[in-house]
Formats: C-alpha cells, structure tokens, sequence
C-alpha cells in the first residue's frame, strides 16, 4: 500500500528521523535485526540501538522514507529508501558529506503489535558505486 502511513510504519520513519528511543520502541525485547547486504544480525534492543548508533555516526542526517508496504498481524514488508551524506571511509576513500541513497526492503514478523524479526535486503554494489573512486 501507499499513501497515509500505518502507525508501525510512521514511527519507524519518525525513530529513523533521529528518535531512537521511539524506534526501539517498536521492537520486542527478543528482537533480531539481520542485514543481508552488510552480513550482520543484531539482537534485542541494545542491538536496534548499535545499528541506530552506527547509522547516524556515518551519516548524522540519515533518513529512511517508507514507499510501499503490505503488513498484518503476525508479518508484513515495507520497502524503503534510505539518504544522507556519509562521513567515514568507504574501500580507502575518506568521505566529509557524501551524498548517497539506497533503496531496500524490510521483511518482519510480529507479536504482539511490534516487531520480533527485521531482515533487511539492499544492494551494497549500489552503495558503493555511490561511495567508490570513481564517482
């Protein structure tokens, strides 16, 4: 669907905005949150916090905006697109505010109105393209 946001998904996109408190609120306290494209699984609501806390100390005006997205009770999937500009080092090249964009999308399962499993799906060779030499 598109269009007016479901509450998940419009706290998701707010938590994403900064908040992280309103963030690892939408997950359950057992929670796993795994990327496939950067081959990473966090666990619980320390771990929502470390992917909040490395998202933002690389990108301080990281954003995701939700596009599309089909949820139920027990499972849905949102596709998103995250920006900001990127300020660390990418495959030996320094970067002081680069702009990037990536497109994905998140498959969760929930319990209870929040979410107990994120995976997320994206494509790192578009990333970096964006962040390589030969930009």
């Amino acid at each position: 669907m598109t269009g007016t946001l479901p509450p998940l998904i419009a706290n998701l996109q707010r938590g994403w905005a900064g908040d992280c408190d309103l963030l690892v609120a939408q997950y359950v306290e057992d929670c796993r949150f795994e990327d496939k494209a950067f081959g990473v699984v966090h666990e619980g609501h320390a771990g929502i916090r470390e992917v909040f806390d490395f998202s933002f100390s690389l990108m301080p005006d990281f954003r995701v905006e939700y596009r599309r997205w089909t949820l139920n009770d027990d499972a849905g999937a949102a596709e998103w697109v995250f920006t900001g500009s990127f300020h660390g080092e990418h495959d030996g090249t320094k970067h002081e505010g680069t702009p990037v964009r990536l497109e994905g999308l998140s498959f969760m399962t929930f319990r209870d109105g929040r979410i107990v499993t994120n995976t997320d799906y994206s494509n790192m060779a578009a990333l970096s393209a964006q962040l390589g030499p030969s930009r």
